[in-house]
């Protein structure tokens, strides 16, 4: 079996980093070149709408980070996945969760007509690579989709949260009992789908959550055409 730093090696020889402000090439293990490193506005940590429970993203949908998301989801870029990953990795360091000890990440799921049509399941693989940035286990079936949902974008918030309420299920309780969890998405808006997703990990005996997403608005900062 190939060693992953190996494997990160031969990856990045192949698919080097993008910055995720332009999606220019940066440095090995940098996540934004020299030319954004002084532009990009890192968001604040917070907490996820309606809980305790805290949030950590890496920037507002309204910036040029938004971009290198929409490429890799509608364009099949998944190579961008581990430049996204890493940045989710570094901004949850510097909120200080990722010195707790024993965190398990996992990310919010889609269903396997989803997945097929798709072809990835972009918050797995960012939930992946921010796990491997920072030394930590992964565990993406965690959590599983047992229905499907329509789309989010064009709902409004109330509307949002009745779309997921029953969406998801526990998919190993025994690995969720007791542990601290990085629940990772791609964008929060209103908060349902992660509030949805905390509420199955906290039923299952999740000790403590965290979410991580790579980008954070709300439904009055503007429309939402292409988030899916």
């Amino acid at each position: 079996m190939i060693n992953p730093k190996v494997f990160e090696r031969l990856w990045l020889w192949f698919f080097p980093r993008r910055c995720v402000w332009c999606a220019g090439v940066c440095a090995p293990d940098e996540t934004l070149c020299a030319g954004c490193a002084g532009k990009a506005q890192p968001l604040e940590p917070g907490l996820l709408p309606g809980t305790d429970i805290p949030l950590v993203p890496v920037f507002t949908y309204h910036s040029h980070a938004r971009r290198i998301l929409m490429n890799m989801k509608f364009h099949d870029a998944r190579n961008l996945a581990h430049s996204i990953g890493y940045a989710m990795a570094d901004a949850l360091a510097r909120s200080n969760f990722a010195d707790k000890p024993g965190l398990l990440f996992c990310a919010v799921p889609m269903t396997p007509a989803s997945m097929k049509r798709r072809g990835f399941n972009q918050s797995e693989l960012f939930a992946r690579a921010a796990a491997r940035r920072l030394g930590m286990d992964c565990a993406p079936g965690l959590l599983v989709k047992i229905r499907e949902t329509p789309a989010q974008h064009g709902l409004s918030r109330e509307e949002r949260q009745g779309n997921i309420v029953g969406a998801f299920g526990a998919g190993n309780p025994a690995l969720i009992r007791a542990r601290k969890i990085v629940l990772c998405d791609d964008i929060c808006t209103t908060g349902a789908t992660l509030r949805e997703a905390t509420r199955v990990l906290r039923e299952a005996g999740a000790k403590e959550i965290i979410c991580l997403t790579y980008l954070r608005t709300d439904l009055e900062e503007g429309n939402f055409d292409d988030e899916v």
